[in-house]
């Protein structure tokens, strides 16, 4: 899958925070500017959740990608606890680190493990 990459700042819609250092102990309380956001009434956390969601799609003109992001959080959300879905994003993040330095896909190597168990399953890590 390729993602679309922005080279021009100007593309990419980044939410304003907090200026000074001063202003940044209450980001909590700072709800960046969305239009949509004001139509919906959304809280400062929904706003922020919400940046966080579409950053850098506003100019990717790709809803298909957008809505299996957010089908793929629901899913999350119902599916694992809190502690859980911070593993398995640590595990993506670990996925990108596996491709970029070996050259490796972790479903690839997902698949390898399942078949390996399969042929031996006294080499299944007890939990």
């Amino acid at each position: 899958m390729i993602r679309p990459r922005f080279e021009d700042e100007d593309e990419v819609y980044i939410p304003e925070i907090g200026g000074d250092e001063s202003e940044f102990d209450s980001v909590h309380d700072r709800v960046p500017h969305s239009n949509a956001g004001v139509a919906l009434g959304w809280s400062a956390l929904e706003q922020q959740m919400f940046d966080l969601l579409l950053l850098n799609r506003f100019a990717a003109d790709d809803q298909e990608l957008l809505d299996e992001t957010a089908r793929t959080i629901s899913r999350l959300v119902e599916t694992f606890e809190a502690h859980e879905i911070a593993r398995i994003m640590a595990v993506a993040m670990m996925s990108f680190q596996l491709a970029a330095s070996e050259d490796k896909s972790f479903e690839d190597e997902y698949n390898r493990y399942r078949d390996y168990i399969k042929k031996h399953p006294e080499d299944l890590e007890e939990i």
